[in-house]
């Protein structure tokens, strides 16, 4: 098993990414919007299911002096409206939904799902709290749209219910918090699988 880390945009992110670095060492990074500005922890997939927003971003990134050391993903084309002209420039573009699904979940799940569509099997959630007054970590600002983004999360539960924790928050209310015994699981399945390879199995 190999794991995630999903960085959101509330106003502790940071220290929730901090601790969520304690708690283990992650395979991969997926972070989301204004935090991916910020981010200078190596390489990561950069994520926004507003695409338009993305080269303003990158922008203020390299006025950071930052590196380019990450890859762009967006939602689908047919799935971003007038603002499909911007998804031409991303590296990638990936459906935010799981079957059955008919509404968006956030950036945070868009995140979640492109995690586990790359094929990594535990996320944790940091700066996700999907709360109305968890506020922006730059704009300080309560999350006033939070509630048009909660069926979606509702849905997707069958797909990622077991797969991933967080720190804080509805999420981690709803999902769990990532606990040492949890995370060694798939550290337990990563060794198990290394030594099956090892001997031919």
């Amino acid at each position: 098993m190999t794991l995630a880390l999903v960085v959101g945009c509330s106003e502790y992110v940071w220290d929730e990414v901090e601790a969520a670095q304690k708690l283990a060492d992650y395979h991969a990074y997926y972070v989301c919007k204004m935090a991916g500005i910020h981010w200078d922890e190596g390489r990561f997939v950069w994520l926004s299911l507003h695409p338009e927003y993305m080269p303003h971003y990158q922008e203020k990134r390299r006025d950071l002096g930052l590196p380019d050391c990450y890859e762009t993903v967006v939602p689908l084309i047919n799935e971003v409206g007038s603002h499909w002209q911007f998804c031409k420039s991303a590296d990638r573009c990936v459906t935010y939904r799981w079957p059955g699904m008919s509404a968006s979940g956030s950036s945070g799940l868009f995140a979640v799902k492109v995690a586990l569509d790359d094929g990594h099997d535990r996320v944790v959630l940091a700066g996700v709290p999907m709360l109305r007054n968890a506020k922006h970590f730059a704009r300080g600002q309560d999350w006033l749209q939070r509630d048009c983004f909660m069926d979606g999360w509702k849905q997707a539960m069958p797909h990622i219910r077991g797969k991933v924790r967080s720190l804080s928050g509805w999420t981690m209310q709803t999902l769990g918090a990532p606990t040492p015994e949890w995370l060694a699981e798939a550290r337990e399945a990563t060794s198990a699988t290394g030594r099956d390879a090892q001997v031919g199995i």
